[in-house]
């Protein structure tokens, strides 16, 4: 029976969560159906998680999605919602966690944004990258998704008429208000004296925060069970990247510098899904596929020197839409990497970007994703049943991850 039900705005999102129950002994299914069938679903599946895809609607879509997806599973009878959020606020945030609180049938929604493990924290309202304020940061120059705002009420309310209050210290008694309740955190120990309190007042079944407060949903839900067993992992990494987060590109220059093969796409390659079924990606892939043979990590990158400008000159001669070259990129992407998988790569595939894992999912037809355990804070191996055939995948969110990551987890692997 389906105890409780995640609702996340992208992919990555939704596996860095429900691995933190997957993690405790839950069994936890990640699935892109917003109109799910509980009945679809063994009565053994504790958790499920819907990736509603909602980061890059409007404002209007991604309330009705979500609103949708909590009123069928209050209807369900599921206990629990957690509204999970991006750790740096990108997306649709209040209105979704409006939709939230007035499909749940409950007074109040506990947002708790924070992800200290992440070095993202709330201070007296206000969110924080790294301590900066987080327009301030790298997250409020994203081409796509700038973070407009660090003060959290201001997101809320300019998207959202429902009342939003800030809650400074556990201790504090919210009795009295309805609405949204964003908790200041800085720690872990503050994250948990705040799912202590939420226990005690029984206000745990309207919940929403990143993958940070989601570690404790097993300790508030009852949620666990044995450990999961972990699979065997090849120490040969593919790194598929289809971010243009910094910290993403530094790693991928990292593991370069230090030998590894990587390829790159031009903007004409990567901004035409034709292109993905010609000779030339064709020669791609083997070449890849061969590199994947002989070192234990291989890049493929969607970005070239020079980007993201490159991608936008050709983009803006060639009248493609801001939003398409997203779109374009990603198809291609996810085309030459089903085409490696189909090959039998030799190396487990690691997909960087929601957007990425949304369209191979999509694309290669797979249902279901089984999150097993978390490698490494924010990047999640997962099990997919690919053409009758179970293949792991690691992801991860664009922002995530030490420099050295894809040469540390080689390593690792090899032991």
């Amino acid at each position: 029976m389906i105890k409780l039900l995640i609702i996340s705005d992208d992919f990555t999102g939704a596996l860095d969560t429900s691995v933190q129950l997957s993690a405790s002994g839950a069994t936890a299914y990640v699935t892109l159906d917003c109109k799910f069938n509980t009945s679809d679903f063994s009565p053994e599946t504790d958790v499920l998680v819907i990736d509603a895809e909602t980061r890059h609607l409007n404002q209007n879509d991604a309330y009705e999605a979500v609103f949708s997806i909590t009123e069928h599973a209050r209807i369900a009878g599921i206990p629990y919602i957690y509204k999970k959020t991006d750790s740096v606020l990108r997306g649709n945030i209040g209105a979704e966690l409006s939709a939230v609180l007035k499909a749940g049938g409950q007074k109040r929604i506990h947002f708790i944004p924070a992800y200290p493990q992440m070095n993202r924290t709330t201070r007296k309202g206000i969110h924080y990258a790294d301590n900066i304020p987080i327009d301030k940061s790298i997250f409020g120059k994203d081409p796509f998704e700038p973070v407009l705002y660090s003060d959290i009420t201001q997101i809320i309310r300019s998207q959202t008429d429902i009342t939003s209050f800030i809650i400074e210290d556990p201790r504090q008694d919210w009795s009295q208000y309805e609405g949204i309740l964003i908790h200041d955190s800085q720690s872990a120990e503050d994250l948990e004296q705040i799912a202590q309190k939420l226990k005690e007042k029984g206000e745990i079944h309207l919940l929403a925060g990143c993958a940070g407060f989601a570690s404790l949903l097993p300790m508030l839900t009852g949620l666990c069970g044995s450990k999961p067993q972990i699979p065997e992992i090849s120490s040969h990494l593919l790194i598929a990247c289809g971010s243009i987060h910094p910290v993403s590109l530094a790693q991928c220059s990292y593991a370069a510098r230090r030998g590894a093969p990587h390829y790159h796409l031009t903007p004409e390659e990567k901004l035409s899904p034709s292109w993905a079924n010609g000779d030339s990606a064709c020669s791609l892939v083997s070449h890849v596929f061969q590199s994947c043979e002989e070192s234990p990590v291989v890049i493929l990158n969607a970005n070239g020197p020079d980007e993201p400008e490159k991608t936008y000159a050709y983009a803006k001669e060639n009248g493609i839409e801001l939003s398409q070259i997203r779109e374009n990129v990603v198809a291609v992407m996810a085309q030459l990497i089903e085409g490696l998988i189909d090959r039998g790569v030799n190396a487990t595939v690691f997909l960087m970007g929601g957007d990425l894992l949304y369209q191979f999912v999509k694309q290669t037809g797979i249902n279901v994703i089984s999150p097993v355990y978390e490698v490494e804070q924010g990047v999640v191996l997962s099990e997919v049943l690919y053409k009758g055939k179970r293949i792991n995948i690691i992801s991860k969110s664009g922002g995530f991850g030490r420099e050295s990551l894809f040469m540390d987890l080689s390593d690792r692997f090899q032991i």
